[in-house]
């Protein structure tokens, strides 16, 4: 059993997860979101206010699970992304592919693929061959004299990565792995029939809103439009007069994404900036919401065509405002049939905000039995605790108990 952490900066909410990764499966322990500060459209402006949200963050969930947090895996915004196929080719240990054969030749596909001004984020395995003999997904346990890997290689510039690494760094965390958010919303809504597949997934977060194309689970293209979700509370703050945070609150506790839904007798009082109390009806402000929507997702509709011109087979939409009431119409009328919004069930972050953080852990997990390497961002008799089940019917409350009990947001 492993457990994993990942940290996820965005633009509005820090979302942490701790899972176990264990049997092909991946339990959600505790999940943190608060509100970020110090950061707009992925760029930092404030260092010491973001770093203050990110040790909150991290503090709650620490309170949570009784322990401290030590190792995460960091997401980091796809905007610069970029990816080229690469291949690598080396000699096989002992006549047998083992993990460590896989990960050698994954370093030898990275090699020289960069400039100065980029940091690699992943490499990604397309396929692997064994000698001559047919490309298999895995090669584990295959017998030969030389491994040959065909891969994605993806980069983003260093500016982008190196101040958010530099924040978690100075709060005496380590960061064990990277993966671009756009990667790992992929691996959360992933299954075996769109691991076959050519399709796109649209992350609408709070500032940006990115657009990947994936080709069998592995993202080729990127683009962003830099419009999301705060977007909208701009848009109901303007026509109300309203403050953001009384905007925001209507968007996520009243209105609907459509108002053709909404109920036209349906109605609330809000004070305004200038101390006036006024009605707003769900049918107005769904209105307001359904017209900015419109405006994203047909942008979005547009980069897909532009990043693409072979027919997709999916498009998924991800991000918090993906739990909008009605959001799925809008989906379907812009986009087309094919298209449809994330329904995030996973037990303890039942939350399409937690996309890319649950994301995360499953591509971590996924890349560890690959290279078969049993990575804990936990003391190891923390694991073994887990395992035991003596030690679990202590009566106490200790750090078991508490996973046990769930303590989740």
């Amino acid at each position: 059993m492993q457990l994993i952490t990942s940290l996820d900066i965005g633009n509005e909410e820090i979302k942490v997860i701790v899972a176990s990764a264990f049997d092909n499966k991946c339990n959600v322990l505790a999940s943190t979101s608060i509100r970020s500060s110090g950061i707009k459209k992925n760029t930092i402006y404030n260092e010491k206010k973001l770093r203050e949200s990110v040790k909150l963050a991290i503090t709650k969930t620490e309170e949570k699970i009784g322990m401290k947090i030590k190792e995460v895996i960091l997401l980091i915004p796809s905007n610069t992304a970029k990816m080229t196929i690469e291949t690598g080719l080396v000699d096989i240990k002992d006549n047998i592919v083992r993990g460590s054969d896989i990960k050698r030749a994954l370093a030898d596909a990275k090699k020289d693929t960069f400039d100065d001004t980029r940091e690699l984020v992943s490499v990604l395995p397309i396929s692997f061959t064994v000698d001559d003999n047919i490309s298999v997904s895995n090669p584990i346990g295959e017998e030969g004299n030389k491994l040959f890997v065909k891969a994605v290689v993806s980069t983003s510039l260093k500016s982008e990565i190196y101040p958010l690494i530099s924040i978690v760094s100075s709060l005496g965390i380590s960061i064990v792995d990277i993966v671009h958010k756009s990667q790992a919303d992929y691996y959360t809504v992933s299954n075996n029939s769109l691991d076959r597949k050519l399709g796109c997934v649209i992350n609408l977060g709070g500032d940006v809103t990115t657009v990947s194309i994936f080709n069998k689970g592995i993202m080729i293209k990127n683009s962003y439009i830099p419009l999301g979700s705060s977007s909208v509370d701009k848009d109901i703050s303007f026509v109300y007069k309203v403050d953001i945070k009384t905007a925001r609150h209507l968007k996520e506790t009243f209105a609907l994404a459509v108002p053709r839904y909404a109920d036209k007798y349906d109605s609330i009082d809000v004070v305004t900036l200038e101390n006036k109390s006024i009605t707003v009806t769900q049918s107005e402000i769904s209105k307001v919401i359904e017209s900015r929507l419109n405006e994203i997702l047909k942008l979005a509709k547009n980069e897909i065509n532009r990043l693409t011109k072979r027919e997709i087979s999916y498009i998924i939409v991800v991000g918090g405002i993906s739990e909008l009431a009605g959001f799925n119409y809008i989906v379907e009328d812009v986009l087309s049939r094919n298209a449809s919004c994330l329904d995030m069930q996973q037990m303890g972050a039942r939350h399409n905000k937690y996309t890319s953080a649950f994301g995360a852990i499953k591509y971590f997990y996924k890349k560890c039995l690959l290279t078969e390497e049993d990575i804990s961002m936990f003391p190891q008799d923390v694991v073994e605790t887990f395992l035991s089940p003596k030690k679990r019917n202590t009566g106490s409350e200790n750090i078991v108990s508490k996973f046990l009990h769930h303590f989740y947001d």
